[in-house]
């Protein structure tokens, strides 16, 4: 018999462990995860409920969350994801950071048959493997080295990222259940009052980046790139490409070091650095790069990234990778200057440009950037962490739409902003990497700027002389939008005091009127 994960799954539970304010979404997360795993094939249903059984009476919620999401590819993924969020409980983020490396679980007799079959012989070759070392959500890690070792001519060791068996077909079989969530969302957004995303789209777009995960060759080729991407940063180690790659198999260099929240670091300057670090290297570098395409890491979460023995920045995992083209980081920082200058205007035509017209409701486009507007006029850094909050926003409320590799580069920001403050940082080092890698791009392209036209954004910092001329010119009417934005807020925050008094004094009167029926009735007994 299947079993009923409606019943299975508490949505009180699901409610605590929910961010401030969106107890509302248990609902429908409930009914979505009901219905992905109802749709798995029995045996893996009993599968997962037996683990489930195993677990202690006494239990916590998010301990069967966690164990949960090792049943399947793709919860496993949106668990790393959601590892580092500092909006959730503690203990949910604990059990699910056992998802960034997990002990491995796959038979060694299934990875040598896999490793022979795609190489060859693995004796004849001289390769020599060992236990596995770590198992991801598509793939086991094992160790090896090439040669005889004792003679003194063996290979520095390596190790094997091989495909779990069956792995292609079950990640097939559960990204198509995942558009069927996203449809059963879509025609029940009223009923379970969530935003209209068209989710089915939504999830049809996240299906092509996750799909990357079992495309070894797409990764082998992002490591090459990146290595090159990377070679002027001394202090970023990328593991270089072995011999022996296939459409199952990647082999490469073998990096040395512990995740970086879990370091030894012992004074809140060396944190401060390797907060620094990860900001730089992940974040600032894609964002100011000079080329057309640069390229940033798709799944940054704590188990790819390492601090090696030698103190460098280990990047692992380049299966699910990205690109931020030209249009999106002018855009970025015409949105940036858009709120130094308190210029609505400018913001919503530079994401309306980005989004898809049909979907986007452009008043309420407006009237969310005219909440963030308002956030940095009472004192909020309109940086980088300000423009993801008002995107996040703006997707909800306004159905903005964008390009599937900006989505990706925002999921990238959430994962790294919890890494960052977990690894001993927690006072906006994001905002404040970007602030100093802009002002060094800019110092090193100011001689160049007198020869270029003055529309030119042909910059590491996108920005043009025009860019610059206007921002500056426009001082005078920066403080009248200033001072008419503060006056609306006050006129605001007065119309909502003198809304709530007229509601106390009715309540008052209703109360009052309530006593006197009471006393009436009483009198008349």
């Amino acid at each position: 018999m299947k079993p009923n994960w409606d019943t299975l799954l508490d949505e009180a539970a699901l409610a605590a462990l929910l961010p401030a304010g969106s107890a509302h979404f248990a609902r429908p997360i409930r009914d979505a995860l009901a219905l992905f795993l109802g749709g798995l094939p029995e045996s893996r249903q009993a599968s997962i409920l037996m683990a489930q059984a195993k677990l202690p009476l006494q239990a916590s919620f998010s301990q069967r969350l966690g164990l949960l999401a090792r049943g399947s590819a793709v919860l496993h993924k949106l668990g790393q994801v959601l590892a580092r969020d500092q909006r959730l409980p503690l203990q949910l983020r604990y059990y699910l950071r056992e998802l960034e490396s997990l002990p491995p679980s796959v038979p060694m007799e299934a990875i040598r048959e896999t490793l022979n079959a795609e190489l060859g012989s693995l004796d004849r070759l001289g390769i020599t493997v060992g236990p596995a070392i770590a198992e991801a959500s598509v793939a086991v890690v094992v160790p090896f080295r090439q040669g005889d070792r004792s003679a003194g001519n063996s290979s520095p060791e390596g190790v094997f990222k091989v495909l779990k068996p069956g792995i292609a077909e079950q990640l097939d079989e559960e990204l198509r259940l995942l558009e069927s969530v996203g449809q059963h969302l879509d025609s029940r957004c009223e009923e379970l009052n969530i935003p209209h995303l068209d989710y089915q789209d939504s999830f049809a777009q996240a299906r092509d980046k996750l799909l990357d995960e079992i495309q070894l060759e797409n990764e082998q080729r992002h490591l090459v790139q990146a290595k090159k991407f990377f070679a002027d940063e001394p202090r970023v180690r990328i593991p270089g490409l072995r011999e022996h790659c296939t459409a199952r198999v990647t082999a490469m260099e073998r990096l040395f070091g512990a995740k970086v929240t879990s370091h030894a670091l012992d004074t809140a300057g060396k944190k401060r650095r390797l907060a620094s670090l990860i900001a730089k290297a992940l974040i600032a570098k894609p964002v100011f790069s000079e080329s057309d395409q640069p390229m940033f890491h798709g799944d940054p979460h704590a188990g790819n990234l390492l601090l090696t023995d030698d103190g460098s920045l280990g990047i692992l995992d380049w299966s699910l990778a990205g690109r931020l083209g030209v249009r999106e980081r002018i855009a970025i920082v015409q949105m940036v200057l858009g709120a130094i200058t308190l210029d609505a205007t400018r913001i919503v035509d530079e994401l309306s440009q980005l989004a898809d017209p049909q979907r986007l409701d452009a008043a309420e486009l407006r009237r969310v950037v005219d909440k963030w507007l308002k956030r940095v006029r009472r004192g909020r850094f309109p940086g980088l962490s300000w423009l993801v909050g008002m995107l996040d926003e703006a997707v909800l409320s306004a159905r903005l739409r964008v390009s599937p590799d900006l989505m990706l580069f925002r999921k990238s920001l959430l994962t790294l902003e919890g890494v960052i403050a977990e690894v001993g940082e927690r006072s906006g080092q994001i905002d404040k990497s970007l602030s100093l890698e802009f002002l060094r791009h800019f110092a090193a392209e100011y001689p160049l700027r007198w020869l270029r036209a003055p529309q030119s954004r042909d910059f590491a910092t996108r920005i043009s002389n025009l860019d610059l001329l206007q921002t500056l010119g426009s001082y005078p009417t920066v403080v009248a939008r200033f001072w008419t934005g503060h006056g609306f807020d006050i006129l605001e925050a007065c119309a909502k005091r003198w809304e709530a008094s007229l509601q106390d004094e009715a309540g008052a009167v209703a109360d009052g009127s309530l006593t006197n029926k009471s006393a009436e009735g009483v009198s008349q007994e």
